[in-house]
């Protein structure tokens, strides 16, 4: 019998995968997740209708709301935009991405792990960027049964993964747009972002103002 648990990413192999097959299979497993949800709504108006007193519809509608918010706003991460860097909470990032990938049509019921080593600094990026490096990084920790590791050395946060995997393209050039690099050490492949106090730091020193 064949195990639906992730085959460990093999050596030599593209860390994340592409995009383009990343964010079909995130957008087909979304669109079955909004279905869910519009039939739901369906039965609810039907018991509207049939005027059941065994349960009020109206009471489960803001419930139901509020899971198609949820559900679109990931829908809105999905896109590359012309978006200007801005400040934002790494941690919060990581979780769109860990939310978004829930939906991924053939890993979403692979569970990862997050190890906090201390508390994430606020960095500055596109908010799409980053989010689509967290994705993929979230995909590959998926597929390695890797947990993710995020931890600081003061100037810089590093989002971490323990692969053999080299980064995809993709991989690369979403984590170049969201300012950061992905490098190697100690056996991890990890996205590394300068913090926004170092930034800050960095331009005003840049401006003559000194540190």
């Amino acid at each position: 019998m064949k195990s639906d648990a992730p085959t460990p990413t093999p050596s030599g192999s593209a860390a994340g995968d592409d995009w383009a097959t990343i964010s079909n299979d995130l957008l087909q497993g979304l669109v079955h997740a909004l279905n869910n949800r519009l039939s739901a709504l369906g039965a609810l108006m039907e018991l509207a209708r049939l005027r059941d007193e065994t349960m009020d519809p109206l009471a489960e509608l803001p419930t139901e709301i509020s899971q198609l918010e949820g559900l679109t706003g990931l829908f809105a991460l999905l896109p590359e935009r012309r978006a200007d860097a801005e400040a934002l909470p790494l941690s919060a990032a990581l979780d769109d991405a860990l939310r978004l990938h829930e939906h991924h049509l053939r890993l979403r019921a692979e569970h990862c792990e997050v190890h906090y080593d201390g508390t994430p600094p606020p960095v500055r990026a596109p908010r799409w960027a980053l989010v689509r490096t967290l994705v993929m990084l979230v995909h590959e920790a998926k597929r390695s049964a890797a947990p993710l590791l995020v931890r600081t050395d003061g100037t810089t946060v590093s989002v971490c993964v323990r692969t053999s995997a080299e980064p995809s393209h993709d991989l690369r050039a979403a984590g170049e747009r969201a300012g950061g690099v992905l490098v190697r050490e100690d056996g991890l492949l990890a996205f590394r972002l300068l913090t926004l106090a170092e930034l800050r730091r960095r331009e005003r020193t840049a401006r003559g103002q000194g540190t």
